[in-house]
């Protein structure tokens, strides 16, 4: 069995990239700063958003989750 080399260009928003976006949207990053920080350009990110169903609900929990991490830091003991 022969196995092909994938043909073609790599995509740019792979599992990294969805990583430091989650983690910048929930540190309260603004989507401009968080697509600089992950290494794509607002474009691209609207695009995935548009385009990627999966991506959407991604980055959708995300900004959901930045309402809940802000609480958990000004609950007082």
């Amino acid at each position: 069995m022969t196995v092909k080399n994938a043909v073609g260009r790599p995509l740019k928003v792979d599992a990294k990239v969805i990583t430091k976006l989650i983690a910048a949207i929930q540190t309260n990053s603004n989507i401009k700063d968080a697509c600089r920080y992950a290494g794509i350009s607002r474009q691209t990110y609207y695009a995935y958003m548009n385009n990627e169903e999966v991506f959407a609900e991604k980055m959708e929990t995300a900004k959901n989750n930045r309402n809940k991490l802000m609480k958990s830091f000004l609950t007082v003991w």
